[in-house]
């Protein structure tokens, strides 16, 4: 007796438009040779930081370039608005369940680009380097005439998508949703915090995508990932497989007028 086909981790019009999206990205990045090259980035890849503060951002910041092969791509990186504090009072215990302070911001002016980051997140860089890889493909994005499937409201998730087929993908979905406690002299809490358009879920159906369409590995791929998002990735590979045994024939195939 045959199982129900392996459905996945989102319904069925946001993987169309995954795939939709991921069909449009693929001339924006090179063409199919090249983005079928592109590698996964990991947290490996990141070398033990020698400089702290601004300096330490700067120096993060351009091993995403890097990476993304953008070193030539002029821009300025500067701080943008810190996150509020956590402590109110003693024996006060603050929770937020918020987007808080915007993480980056990708703004023109004039023949320059400017791209800043939340100094909060400097302790945490992998975050950091979501918000860099997401800033980045803003970059990317930003002198295309044409606009993503789904038109201009859809324009930032079809960035985080970006940054996935650029290779950070794990690190996108890993810094999609944190969660902290803290406890220091009496004072308890924790904070839950949300970032980036696309859902976990979305992120690391992208992710699947992103996998069956280059030569990465789908054991590193889940081991870069949190542990409760390994389940909804190979779950999405398993769909991918059974829906499209060759994804790139099926990407040639979209109609994206359909789309507009």
């Amino acid at each position: 007796m045959f199982g129900l086909p392996t459905k996945p981790p989102v319904d069925a019009d946001e993987f169309d438009w995954l795939l939709a999206c991921t069909a449009w990205l693929v001339p924006i990045l090179g063409g199919r040779k090249r983005a079928q090259a592109q590698r996964l980035i990991l947290p490996d890849d990141f070398p033990d930081p020698t400089k702290r503060g601004h300096d330490r951002a700067i120096e993060l910041f351009e091993q995403v370039r890097d990476f993304a092969g953008m070193r030539d791509w002029p821009c300025e990186l500067v701080q943008g608005e810190a996150e509020r504090g956590t402590r109110v009072a003693a024996g006060f215990a603050l929770k937020h369940e918020t987007r808080g302070p915007a993480l980056g911001s990708f703004a023109q002016s004039g023949n320059g680009i400017t791209i800043s980051y939340n100094p909060s997140q400097l302790h945490q860089p992998e975050n950091l380097v979501a918000t860099f890889a997401h800033e980045l493909a803003h970059y990317l994005l930003h002198a295309q005439p044409a606009l993503p499937p789904g038109g201009e409201a859809l324009e930032e998730h079809a960035t985080d998508l970006a940054a996935v087929m650029m290779g950070f993908g794990s690190f996108m979905a890993n810094g999609a949703k944190s969660f902290r406690q803290f406890q220091d002299f009496g004072e308890q809490g924790w904070e839950l915090r949300s970032a980036g358009y696309l859902s976990e879920l979305a992120l690391v159906t992208g992710l699947a995508l992103f996998v069956r369409m280059t030569a990465t590995s789908p054991d590193a791929a889940a081991g870069a990932l949190k542990d409760y998002l390994r389940k909804p990735f190979r779950t999405a590979l398993k769909a991918i497989d059974r829906r499209m045994p060759d994804i790139w024939t099926r990407l040639s195939e979209i109609d994206l007028s359909e789309w507009a």
